[in-house]
């Protein structure tokens, strides 16, 4: 449990050093005075904040589109925060040092993994509580529903950080690490869309590869679909997506582990 709470300390500090704290409460300071000091929105000259013209379903709709996009940007923002960290810590120097204290490649690493985790959906969970609480405080609503939602975003971070922190330690360098996610997630994206091109491939054995392509990678853009209906109240909307993406990060995240415990450093 010391070198656990060793790691994370050292996480954190990681975290904080590389300044990206002060973009993540930037981002939150300028959403939170939008709403709290923006005078109105008027449709059809009546006050939305005033006017109690919206009811309890199109403010928790409202706020489900809006928390959507949030933790879709805010992802983009943590995937940048984060990528550089590992690669940082098998820097040359650094991690012969660490490898030589009395505890076991694996667990080393997983205890990396978990604690830059923590961290980061603790900065999410901030964030997101806080502008929630703007939000609702404006408008005179409460939507818990939010929190499941907030949940779910955890989720989605895990499977995004597993496929970075795979990246980063096959290559050790944090912009590979970010080039790798999005050429993923932008090939993925695409390949949800494939039936599309169906009808200009004919019978050919590329519908073949693509659908295998499909179902072998991970669905991080569909499993955003999931948030909408989540605040909603509607429960998932694609549970496919979610537990195929969650089978894919489980097998890479094995293969980061052996990958490392191989490694001659």
């Amino acid at each position: 449990m010391n070198k656990f709470r060793a790691i994370l300390y050292d996480s954190f500090l990681e975290i904080k050093s590389g300044k990206m704290l002060y973009l993540y409460g930037a981002v939150m300071l300028i959403m939170v005075l939008i709403f709290i000091l923006v005078p109105s929105i008027k449709i059809n000259g009546e006050n939305l904040f005033e006017s109690g013209i919206l009811s309890p379903g199109m403010i928790t709709r409202g706020m489900a589109h809006f928390f959507s996009g949030f933790w879709g940007f805010a992802l983009f923002l943590m995937v940048f925060g984060s990528a550089w960290l590992l690669p940082a810590y098998l820097g040359k120097g650094r991690i012969e040092l660490t490898l030589s204290k009395p505890i076991s490649r694996m667990k080393l690493l997983s205890m990396k993994f978990a604690t830059v985790f923590l961290v980061k959906i603790s900065i999410l969970a901030l964030m997101s509580i806080i502008i929630w609480l703007a939000i609702a405080l404006r408008l005179g609503a409460f939507s818990m529903q939010f929190f499941f939602g907030l949940f779910f975003s955890f989720l989605v971070f895990a499977n995004i950080y597993a496929l970075v922190f795979f990246i980063g330690v096959l290559s050790r360098s944090g912009a590979l690490a970010v080039m790798g996610y999005f050429v993923i997630k932008f090939s993925t994206d695409l390949l949800a869309g494939r039936e599309l091109v169906y009808g200009f491939l004919g019978d050919s054995s590329w519908k073949t590869v693509l659908d295998t392509a499909y179902q072998i990678l991970p669905k991080i853009g569909e499993m955003d679909d999931n948030y909408i209906s989540l605040i909603s109240g509607d429960g998932f909307t694609n549970t496919y997506a979610i537990w195929t993406t969650l089978a894919f990060s489980a097998i890479i995240f094995l293969l980061t582990l052996l990958i490392f415990h191989r490694r001659d450093y």
